[in-house]
């Protein structure tokens, strides 16, 4: 029979953790006074604010000595891209801000 593999996070671990997006870092923490992995992911989020796409969640348990990776994915659109009607247009292409 195969055990699942269940990371704990206590209020007292020393955690380090990051969110990454297309290669870049939206966000990252270090310390303790987590009670979950779901704590964590929310405090990177709120952190990293909007992005679309898929992020990649690195959790880091220095204390306990384990380590957990998860994708995440949004398509939450970012607060700076106006509607798709309201986008400048150039030539025949729309221009995406957060694309480039």
């Amino acid at each position: 029979m195969k055990k699942n593999l269940i990371n704990i996070v206590n209020c007292g671990d020393e955690i380090f953790a990051s969110l990454e997006c297309n290669g870049r870092r939206l966000a990252s923490v270090k310390g303790s006074g987590f009670s979950s992995l779901d704590a964590v992911r929310r405090a990177l989020l709120d952190l990293a604010g909007r992005y679309v796409g898929m992020a990649v969640l690195t959790v880091r348990n220095c204390t306990q000595g384990w380590r957990d990776v998860t994708t995440l994915a949004t398509m939450r659109r970012p607060a700076a891209c106006p509607s798709i009607g309201t986008m400048p247009r150039v030539g025949a292409q729309y221009l995406i801000p957060w694309a480039s």
